[in-house]
């Protein structure tokens, strides 16, 4: 009979090492794959760099969807170019509006472009506001449009060098628009904590940290993966512990080990929660626009006691 407690007793241990073995070949694969993931985005990226950008993210406006306008006088248009020069892809911008315009409008002809400039401290400064002129025959068609925001990035390629950049522009679709107003902020209050509540990292991928919400998100997999692995062998333990009473010590020392290993899972899946709410609210997002109602002024003649001129400010 002794000979055959051990070798049951034998079988037991191996099936629990090879168990644990596998385990830990799991998780290895696990992290083998994320890590060749990542090098693999390196090695493709490093054939062309962005060396500099504006900001540390792309705006909303430009990696997702524009805002939506308050009216139907005016359009959003995200135009692009590049230059070896920033100045040079700021006006090809421009050209490239141009031409959507003469597209959208059906304007066939040669158009001018008139950039008003307005002076501030002795110096010149571009305006926001750009008038382009068309002629068709004895018809001028003038299109006005606003000048919102701008993303630009210098992207390093083998050959050399260029400024890509991206420009969010207000285009009139009627002779006297009611442009919005916008304002910009990297801010999103509790939305995102929300997000991050309910899933871990949603919250930083919602505003635009997708790298750091998806290394969020896999740690919290990996460390419940850990908690749920680690604490089906501690009850593997415990449960031969009890089959087996001659050899209780051995296996009350393998169930508080791998009920040592479940408690750290559970403190740093608790801790990566916590971290993921914190970083949720506090950290700055993409930039996004805030719309605002539009504002008109408006001046007419007025009669009564006193003859003259009223002027009206809508909001």
């Amino acid at each position: 009979m002794m000979p055959e407690m051990a070798a049951k007793l034998y079988i037991s241990v191996s099936k629990n090492d090879i168990e644990m073995k596998e385990f830990i070949l799991r998780f290895g694969r696990m992290v083998v794959i994320a890590s060749s993931c990542f090098l693999l985005g390196i090695t493709n990226a490093s054939a062309q760099k962005v060396l500099r950008k504006s900001e540390n993210m792309r705006p909303v406006w430009l990696v997702s969807k524009t805002p939506e306008t308050t009216n139907e006088t005016f359009h959003y248009q995200l135009v692009e170019a590049e230059n070896e020069s920033l100045e040079k892809a700021r006006h090809d911008c421009l050209l490239a509006l141009s031409r959507y315009i003469e597209q959208a409008w059906k304007i066939s002809g040669e158009a001018e472009t008139d950039i008003r400039m307005e002076q501030k401290n002795g110096a010149y400064k571009e305006s926001s506001v750009y008038n382009f002129h068309y002629k068709i025959e004895n018809e001028e068609i003038n299109v006005t449009t606003t000048k919102y925001d701008e993303y630009w990035e210098y992207v390093y390629y083998p050959g050399g060098g260029r400024y890509h950049c991206y420009v969010l522009f207000g285009v009139a679709d009627v002779p006297a628009p009611r442009f919005d107003r916008l304002s910009f902020t990297r801010k999103y209050g509790v939305r995102g904590m929300v997000r991050s509540l309910i899933v871990p990292g949603w919250g930083q991928m919602y505003k635009g940290s997708t790298a750091k919400g998806l290394c969020i998100l896999g740690g919290e997999v990996l460390l419940a993966g850990g908690i749920i692995a680690s604490e089906s062998l501690r009850s593997s333990y415990v449960k031969k512990m009890h089959e087996q009473p001659k050899h209780q010590q051995t296996y009350n020392t393998k169930a508080d080990n791998w009920e040592n290993v479940r408690n750290v899972c559970i403190g740093a899946a608790a801790a990566l929660y916590v971290y993921n709410l914190i970083d949720a609210i506090v950290m700055n997002g993409r930039k996004r626009a805030v719309v605002h109602k539009p504002v008109q002024f408006a001046m007419y003649p007025s009669a009564g006691e006193c003859n003259g001129i009223s002027f009206a400010l809508n909001f």
